[in-house]
């Protein structure tokens, strides 16, 4: 069942239903999503981004400056500004998250720092085949890149937070699949998602970097599934050899 409040998130997911998405993966990873048939939901903590989940810094001293208002001393906002971080430190660990990229056009960036190695792939599809696949439990948001110091983040809802990145981001034009994590699981667990690969994805994506065999052994591993998915070669190949 949807998560509280993902009623009023709905309005923030990404309408376009057409949007193609491509998720760059290592050929590791490809090959644990095809045999095992789920997608991936990495715990938000375990990112790279320290401000992942977190408010931004005109919103913390926005905040403070409130509570000066309200005639709060320097020690209590102290205690004040130590729990908001505490807080956004526990949603990192309870929310889930898989990253796409959209948009038709591949990036040699993403392959280069996402697929961790010659032999990776990039699965394929759109907004809507991922969203019919995934149902209701789930957000389809697109990233928005902020001004930390400058701009602030809406506060109607723990994981707005998570809609936004600093501007240093934006070159992954990321669209993020969001949820909660299961109950019952330990906080901080990955999630792994059943979903029919064959209706969620258009086609794989073989990486511009990869040997001319590389694309055998992922038409064999599809094979091997019972999955007939189109397999292709990157559209940048021309421009690294």
């Amino acid at each position: 069942m949807p998560q509280i409040g993902f009623d009023y998130l709905r309005q923030f997911e990404v309408t376009d239903s057409s949007l193609v998405l491509r998720r760059y993966m290592s050929h590791w990873k490809f090959s644990q999503t095809v045999e095992s048939g789920t997608l991936y939901f990495a715990a938000a903590f375990s990112f790279l981004d320290e401000l992942e989940g977190h408010h931004t810094k005109l919103d913390n001293d926005l905040s403070d400056a409130q509570l000066a208002l309200w005639g709060l001393d320097s020690k209590a906002r102290a205690v004040a500004s130590e729990s908001r971080a505490i807080v956004a430190a526990h949603n990192q660990k309870a929310v889930v998250i898989s990253c796409w990229t959209g948009g038709i056009r591949e990036s040699l960036r993403m392959w280069s720092e996402y697929a961790q190695g010659a032999e990776a792939v990039a699965i394929e599809t759109t907004v809507g085949d991922l969203r019919r696949a995934l149902g209701s439990d789930f957000l389809i948001v697109s990233v928005r890149y902020l001004d930390f110091l400058k701009q602030s983040i809406p506060k109607e809802h723990s994981l707005q937070p998570f809609f936004f990145k600093r501007r240093c981001y934006d070159w992954e034009q990321e669209v993020r699949v969001i949820a909660e994590m299961e109950v019952g699981k330990r906080i901080e667990s990955p999630r792994l998602v059943p979903i029919d690969l064959q209706s969620a994805l258009r086609g794989i994506v073989i990486s511009p970097f990869a040997s001319a065999d590389y694309f055998h052994t992922v038409a064999s591993l599809l094979e091997a599934q019972s999955l007939s998915l189109p397999v292709y070669d990157s559209m940048l190949r021309s421009d690294v050899l």
